[in-house]
């Protein structure tokens, strides 16, 4: 996948903001020798628990941030608070956390950050974080090296070492937030962060609701179990199971890691585990799996903003629980598994991931039961054809609208087909019946083509769909019910079943599904 965002939310601690703001003498700006690690400021800096990852800057905004800082152009002054002895960053942190990066030379890789994420650190994080190094580098050069030029002007670059002589008084203009409460505090933090980067729809209910199980779910899931501990406040037990099950969880959803252009078939069920839009999809599953939605005036699922504050953590283990047995039942080893290829549910012909897709199945088959789960699997060798040659299940968010504008829609088709196909109709005959309705027909008219680049190179999209036009059909499949095998949904079966006295022999060997050998094989 190519590097996208840098992840620095390890760089300034998270904390309450439930302890009162005090009065003190206040500081106009904040010198850059002061984020060291050892330095005055640095140990007291805070950021609310509640505000989102510091991961929204790709390589090239903190390299300019970085140079800005440098060349001693303007930058936006930091927003702070004083709480007790700690100061907390209200507005500025991916600013200030630039610095910091700079500093500590920790792009998401470093020290701070290894700790922070206990070694959990993704494939894309640190290609990010290696590509910004880079790129500070090449343009000024690194904090260790201006350090260096102090005691050492004759090796080091002109530029540098005229910086380096400087860098002890260069600031950060600073900006207080005055005679403030926790809750004004609070206030003054979502109305700052409705400009630059807005904090989106979907961000506001997590940040609003981000004592519920939901939220708490969302973010363990996020980050593997690991970062910062949003469920520290329960018993010791209920902290090691979540962190258990958010680890688990991310492994369903996001392994083995994606990369771009897909070259193999072995993507992960959920797209890539990073970016700023990975928690809104995954605070999304979370709250469809467990209910935690309801139906708006157009009959579209929304999530409720009242969701309620779990005290005991109890809460948010049953909701990873149940998040984890769909997930289980949508593509792992478990027994419960359909073992469902992502490449063709889930992704567009591009290799896109599209979370709509996923989504929509889940709630397709949310209130299954095991005869309609038997029903699926004795249609699905053809279901998937149909799948395979209309590809546009996988489009259905580019043409209805992200989230719930299109789930309905999608449901509705994949409720009409495999109905269809249960009632004996052909695959042909389906799509000729759906091609002339005006509801579902742009699921079967081939659309415009997106990945004619009109240049003569191929672009990344035009890879990733010429590899999966011709893998994909030549897929291994499951000799139970002909579906595509993926590689995080298949075990090894008996051809006899074991019942009626068949060996563990090479020869009576087959992959099936997990479904089909646990229970239409065996």
């Amino acid at each position: 996948m190519a590097t996208s965002t840098v992840n620095l939310d390890a760089l300034i601690k998270r904390a309450d903001l439930a302890a009162r703001g005090e009065e003190g003498e206040d500081i106009s700006s904040l010198s850059v020798t002061g984020l060291e690690p050892k330095g005055f400021l640095y140990p007291a800096l805070r950021k609310p628990d509640f505000q989102r990852e510091t991961a929204s800057w790709s390589p090239e905004q903190v390299a300019d941030l970085i140079s800005t800082f440098l060349r001693r152009d303007l930058i936006p002054a930091v927003i702070l608070w004083r709480a007790g002895q700690d100061v907390f960053v209200i507005d500025g942190a991916h600013r200030l956390s630039a610095l910091i990066a700079w500093v500590h030379d920790d792009y998401g890789d470093g020290v701070v950050s290894r700790g922070y994420f206990q070694d959990f650190i993704s494939d894309d994080q640190r290609r990010a974080a290696v590509r910004t190094r880079e790129l500070v580098s090449a343009t000024v050069g690194s904090y260790q090296d201006h350090k260096m030029a102090i005691d050492y002007p004759q090796n080091a670059r002109v530029e540098v070492a005229e910086r380096a002589a400087r860098i002890g008084w260069q600031e950060i203009q600073a900006q207080w937030i005055r005679n403030a409460d926790h809750d004004k505090a609070e206030k003054s933090f979502f109305r700052i962060n409705q400009g630059g980067t807005k904090i989106d729809v979907v961000e506001q209910r997590i940040l609003k609701a981000r004592s519920s199980a939901s939220a708490l779910s969302a973010r363990a899931i996020m980050r593997g179990g690991t970062g910062n501990r949003y469920w520290n406040k329960f018993s010791e037990t209920v902290q090691g199971s979540i962190s258990a099950m958010g680890r688990e969880t991310y492994q369903l959803l996001f392994e083995p890691a994606l990369s771009a252009p897909i070259k193999t078939l072995d993507v992960p069920l959920g797209g890539s585990g990073y970016g700023p839009k990975t928690l809104p999809f995954v605070f999304d599953l979370v709250n469809l799996i467990n209910k935690a939605s309801a139906a708006d005036a157009n009959n579209r699922r929304v999530v409720k903003d009242d969701l309620p504050v779990d005290e005991t953590g109890a809460d948010t283990e049953r909701s990873l629980k149940a998040t984890r047995a769909v997930l289980w039942r949508l593509c792992s080893n478990h027994a419960s598994s359909l073992g469902l290829h992502p490449a063709l549910y889930f992704y567009a012909k591009s290799g896109t991931f599209q979370p709509g897709a996923l989504l929509a199945f889940v709630e397709l088959m949310k209130d299954w039961d095991t005869p309609q789960y038997l029903a699926f699997t004795r249609v699905r060798q053809a279901f998937e054809q149909f799948l395979l040659t209309h590809r546009g299940h996988t489009e259905a968010v580019r043409k209805l609208g992200s989230g719930s504008r299109s789930r309905p829609r999608l449901v509705a088709f994949y409720r009409r087909v495999l109905a269809d196909l249960q009632e004996g109709k052909s695959v042909d005959a389906i799509a000729t019946a759906l091609g002339s309705e005006e509801g579902f027909a742009f699921f079967i008219t081939p659309s415009e083509d997106l990945l004619d680049s009109g240049d003569n190179a191929f672009s990344r999209d035009t890879k990733g769909a010429a590899f999966i036009q011709n893998a994909l059909p030549s897929a291994p499949t499951c000799p139970t019910c002909g579906g595509f095998l993926h590689h995080n949904g298949m075990q090894v079966g008996h051809r006899k079943a074991k019942r009626e006295g068949g060996t563990g022999s090479l020869d009576n060997s087959m992959m099936q599904h997990p479904f089909c050998n646990s229970t239409v094989a065996n």
